[in-house]
């Protein structure tokens, strides 16, 4: 059995998602703006969480770092997907305020999201598409397409 080397490689092979000829890494880096703070003693501790959809069901691929006490973060943690041409690829962002006393998603507070397939991503590199009423939103300028497709 083959060692996988990262968790959306693991979520790859668990979804069905099987190597194509043609397809391109994608980096996503997201931040929020204005978070909702649901909590009135303190501000909230965001994660954002990535999913993908698969066969109408939803699997976790990543997760980013908690950044303490912040309603504007920008995480450093960067989201590696593979894009596969000529096929959606649904996605959800989800921000947790994940506190210190909470173990995992289970007792988190739900604070906003939002879905996206990755063709929209990529469009909106070259023309920013209008912002849902979200409490998430995918900063354009931290995206980044890493090697392009092969040729045939």
């Amino acid at each position: 059995m083959q060692k996988m080397s990262n968790i959306y490689e693991s979520a790859a092979n668990t979804l069905g998602i099987f190597s194509s000829p043609c397809l391109t890494k994608v980096e996503l880096r997201v931040a929020c703006k204005g978070i909702s703070d649901r909590d009135a003693l303190s501000k909230p501790d965001p994660c954002v969480i990535l999913k993908m959809q698969s066969h109408g069901q939803w699997f976790e691929v990543d997760r980013t770092e908690v950044i303490r006490t912040c309603i504007n973060p920008i995480f450093s943690k960067l989201f590696t997907v593979d894009f596969y041409f000529e096929e959606v690829q649904r996605l959800r962002f989800e921000v947790h305020d994940i506190s210190s006393n909470h173990n995992g998603l289970k007792d988190a507070d739900f604070l906003g999201g939002m879905e996206c397939t990755l063709g929209q991503v990529g469009v909106s590199l070259f023309s920013p598409p209008p912002r849902p009423p979200t409490s998430v939103s995918i900063d354009t300028k931290y995206i980044a397409l890493i090697p392009p497709c092969p040729p045939y």
